[in-house]
């Protein structure tokens, strides 16, 4: 229905993000630029499955914690380079998203989000105990960052180009997938499954495929945000930062790549501005999700549409002197 709407605003949001470094070149504004550009895979990865697949999983963080600690200890231990890692990466996550995803089939709802919470826990508490293997609480450190050629990439500003174009490439992606049949069988499922199931569609392996590309996307995310720090640690994967993109998908507009985008960038910039109130910051956020939610409940994107829409309506629409002309 808002096909043209929504490449319109994916496009205007990422010429913004492209075009925000020639501006501002800050230190700390160009670290939290290639903050958004990670949220905004993550994002994307959770709304393969709670936006398209209509499936509460909170799990997100679990995949996003195996992915940056299959980055680092790759890249560490066994000495691959970032390129190398990451597609290991993928498919680790990728394999345990699909392990994860078979014996979930028969839940939804309530009993869904208890056992991806459950899932967290097992994955954190392995990384809090394997100290062998992923250094305990003290994590891992000296995590390399990408080579583009022989150059090594030092400074946030060259990893922010390729992040964000990692990013736009995804993003892409992910509306060629919405667009397909895969992304049509997605949202059968979630509005109607009975009715899905009577289509012909096989809501089972629909399901496993919307967890498979969450493990996909948070392999990438994972990447790069390991390389971008240089050290991990499992007290970084935490309930709240579920949640946390949780509420930038529904603020966004769920269901939606350009919500998951849009969503994705105003929370992150916005927790940056309020962290200048220090602990009450987080009080002022929840009150910025509760008035986007009580009067935008399909997400600041769907006004971000009607805008576009109402402009190109104007731009359309034949002048007076052409009517009379007409008539």
């Amino acid at each position: 229905m808002f096909k043209k709407e929504r490449n319109i605003a994916l496009a205007i949001i990422f010429l913004i993000l492209i075009i925000t470094p020639i501006f501002d070149r800050a230190p700390y504004h160009i670290f939290v630029l290639n903050m958004v550009a990670i949220n905004i895979i993550l994002v994307m990865a959770l709304n393969f499955i709670l936006g398209f697949a209509g499936q509460v999983f909170l799990g997100t963080v679990g995949f996003y914690a195996i992915a940056c600690y299959s980055t680092s200890l790759l890249t560490v231990n066994y000495g691959l380079s970032f390129w190398q890692a990451v597609p290991f990466t993928i498919i680790v996550t990728s394999i345990l998203s699909l392990i994860l995803g078979l014996p979930t089939l028969k839940l939804k709802g309530f009993y869904l989000a208890l056992m991806s919470s459950g899932f967290i826990y097992i994955v954190l508490d392995i990384l809090r105990n394997w100290k062998s293997f992923t250094g305990g609480v003290w994590g891992i450190m000296g995590i390399p960052r990408p080579f583009i050629g022989t150059t090594l990439v030092r400074s946030d500003l060259h990893f922010y180009f390729i992040a964000i174009t990692i990013t736009l490439c995804l993003a892409i992606f992910a509306v060629l997938i919405e667009d397909s049949k895969f992304g049509r069988a997605f949202k059968a499922v979630r509005d109607d499954q009975l009715s899905s199931e009577m289509l012909g569609i096989n809501s089972h392996m629909t399901k496993v495929l919307a967890f498979v590309m969450c493990g996909i996307y948070t392999g990438f995310a994972g990447s790069l945000f390991a390389s971008l720090q240089g050290f991990v640690s499992p007290e970084m994967y935490t309930f709240e930062l579920n949640a946390t993109y949780m509420c930038m998908l529904v603020v966004g507009g769920l269901g939606s790549v350009p919500g998951a985008v849009l969503g994705a960038t105003v929370l992150t910039i916005t927790t940056e501005l309020l962290r200048f109130l220090r602990e009450k910051y987080l009080t002022f956020y929840a009150l910025l999700i509760i008035i986007v939610l009580i009067y935008m409940p399909g997400g600041i994107i769907t006004y971000v549409y009607q805008i576009i829409g109402r402009l190109f309506s104007l731009k359309n629409k034949p002048s007076q002197k052409e009517e009379i002309n007409v008539r």
